[in-house]
C-alpha cells in the first residue's frame, strides 16, 4: 500500500501535518532520515527548506497544500486529468473535491466568505489538467454571492439542479450534498445553462469512491 513520509525540521508543520494525515486517514510514516526511504513512500511532505530528495520531495509552507499536491502520487499519478469541485450553496456551504472520479475531501464551510480563499487553495494546491466548479441551483441568495465570490478563479463554473441531492432532508448533511453537486451531469453551457438533476443516495462513504477506499 503506498504512504507518505514526513520530514521537516518545522515542528509545527510536523504536528500539523499528522493531524491531517489522521482526520484523512491517509496512511503515513514519521522518517528520521530523507535519505533512508522506505519503497513504498511514493511522496514526502516537507517545507521548501527542508533537505529531501527533489523527485519524491512535495513542499508547501503549509501542510495542507503539501497534501494535496500528493495525493495523485498515492494513486500511481503524476496529475489528475480532471478536478471538480461541487458546492452545495447555503449560509455554511458544503465544498466537495473529486480528482478524476475519486472523492479526495468533503466538508461544510463555516462561513461564506471564506468560500473563496477556500476554492482558491483547492485550485492551486492539486496537481490537474481541467477543472470545473459546479454550484447547486438552491439558496439564490446565497448562490449569487459564492457566485461573485469565485469567479476569476480560472475554473470553468456550472450550475446544476440539485434536486434530491439532499435527500433524506431530515439529516441534510452540506457535505454530502456537495459531492452529490459535483456528479451532476453538465452540458456545454458554463454558468446557467442546461441542467441536470441528481438522484438519491444514502452516506457518504458508501456512496462515493473515496480516497480513503482505494487506500484501504
Amino acid at each position: 500500500m503506498p504512504r507518505l513520509g514526513i520530514y521537516t525540521y518545522d515542528f509545527r508543520f510536523y504536528h500539523e501535518a499528522i493531524e491531517i494525515l489522521k482526520v484523512w486517514k491517509i496512511p503515513f510514516m514519521s522518517l528520521e532520515r530523507p535519505d533512508v526511504v522506505p519503497p513504498d513512500v511514493v511522496a514526502i511532505l516537507s517545507k521548501p527548506e527542508d533537505a529531501v530528495v527533489p523527485d519524491i520531495k512535495v513542499a508547501a509552507q503549509d501542510p495542507l497544500m503539501a497534501l494535496r499536491k500528493s495525493i495523485p502520487r498515492l494513486l500511481d499519478k503524476v496529475e489528475f486529468e480532471n478536478l471538480v469541485i461541487g458546492i452545495d450553496p447555503g449560509p455554511y456551504p458544503g465544498i466537495a473535491v473529486f480528482g478524476d472520479g475519486i472523492l479526495i475531501e468533503a466538508y461544510e464551510c463555516p462561513t461564506l466568505v471564506r468560500v473563496r480563499g477556500d476554492i482558491g487553495s483547492i485550485l492551486s494546491s492539486y496537481s490537474y489538467r481541467k477543472s470545473i466548479i459546479k454550484i447547486g441551483n438552491g439558496d439564490m441568495p446565497n448562490r449569487k454571492l459564492i457566485m461573485e465570490s469565485i469567479k476569476g478563479l480560472g475554473s470553468t463554473i456550472y450550475i446544476v439542479d440539485e434536486k434530491n441531492t439532499s435527500f433524506p432532508h431530515k439529516i441534510h448533511d452540506n457535505a454530502l450534498s456537495a459531492a452529490r453537486i459535483a456528479n451532476v451531469k453538465v452540458h456545454s453551457n458554463p454558468n446557467g445553462g442546461k441542467k441536470d438533476r441528481g438522484g438519491r443516495r444514502t452516506a457518504i462513504e458508501r456512496e462515493f469512491l473515496t480516497i480513503r477506499k482505494v487506500l484501504s
